[in-house]
């Protein structure tokens, strides 16, 4: 099989490469494994009219990079949103807040109980058994895409039964 000229620019330029990865993600493993990405992309990819082989790469591991930071981002939002909805704060436990977290306890248990099968198990999963993404994805046989939308889709459903909750709460108090 013939190297394209990418593979063989990519080759040259490889620690150049890795160490534009890592001053972007501040990680070595983590810029190694958008390298050997981006490889793979290089590998299966066309190369025909590039006319700058080191500037395409660099723009490609950019753009790699760029989209691992947003994924990873959006992630942390919704780990952000899971805890809480999962931990609310107690200043002190009263009767009355004592039925009141009860009451929304029943509540959010039928709301879970109201997601598709397959959104309910990723939220299991990802909250009761502390499973990452990648996990659940294996453990289900399905892509990291629809983990990540079914566990965004679960935890909007559930924020939104909490400001419900919340709501009704406040017009029972007022």
């Amino acid at each position: 099989m013939q190297e394209s000229a990418l593979l063989r620019a990519y080759l040259e330029h490889e620690k150049d490469l890795l160490r534009f990865l890592v001053s972007r993600l501040g990680s070595a493993s983590l810029a190694a494994d958008i390298a050997q990405d981006l490889f793979l992309k290089l590998h299966r990819g066309e190369s025909d009219g590039v006319r700058d082989s080191r500037a395409y790469l660099f723009s490609m591991a950019a753009n790699l990079a760029t989209d691992h930071l947003r994924v990873e981002r959006r992630r942390a939002e919704i780990r952000a949103d899971a805890a809480e909805v999962a931990w609310r704060r107690t200043d002190g436990l009263s009767p009355e807040r004592h039925a009141l977290g009860r009451a929304e306890l029943a509540y959010m248990k039928a709301e879970v109980a109201r997601l598709d099968p397959r959104c309910r198990r990723i939220f299991y999963l990802s909250r009761y058994e502390g499973k990452s993404q990648t996990e659940i994805a294996e453990i289900l046989g399905i892509g990291l895409t629809t983990v990540y939308k079914d566990l965004k889709k679960a935890m909007s459903l559930l924020m939104a039964a909490r400001r419900r909750f919340d709501g009704q709460a406040h017009d029972r108090d007022g």
